[in-house]
């Protein structure tokens, strides 16, 4: 998901997002800051395994995963929610960077670990990145 404040272009935030995930619907909510901006609050849900894994791919092929590995754990909750924040700036120019700002694409991802632990799901997450 990503913000498109008002003194952003919709297309660009959108094409964006796309430099993640090629493949889905953009959804749009129209909401507004805490001074009564408007802001539109774009997401994008992939939930088809091939599709998944083609985030992930993308995210290795920019050489990230070293880095996503270095702080795996703290990236995972006590949910099994694992977050990424990707620059979105540099994605709209094309490029897979992970964010050091606040503009930025959040990634959640829901892992599947039994039981649904914080341990289990790192555990998870890290096979399934080390088998990409």
């Amino acid at each position: 998901r990503a913000h498109c404040h008002a003194t952003e272009e919709e297309a660009r935030v959108d094409r964006a997002i796309r430099t993640l995930c090629p493949e889905g619907t953009i959804e749009t909510e129209r909401t507004e800051g805490h001074h009564g901006n408007p802001i539109l609050l774009k997401r994008l849900r992939i939930q088809k395994d091939d599709a998944i894994a083609a985030f992930w791919r993308r995210v290795k092929d920019a050489g990230l995963l070293d880095r996503i590995f270095e702080d795996l754990d703290a990236r995972i909750d006590e949910d099994a929610v694992f977050r990424v924040r990707f620059d979105k700036q540099s994605a709209y120019h094309g490029s897979i960077e992970l964010a050091r700002t606040d503009d930025v694409i959040a990634v959640q991802a829901k892992i599947a670990a039994h039981p649904a632990k914080k341990s289990v799901a790192a555990r998870v997450a890290r096979e399934y990145l080390r088998r990409l």
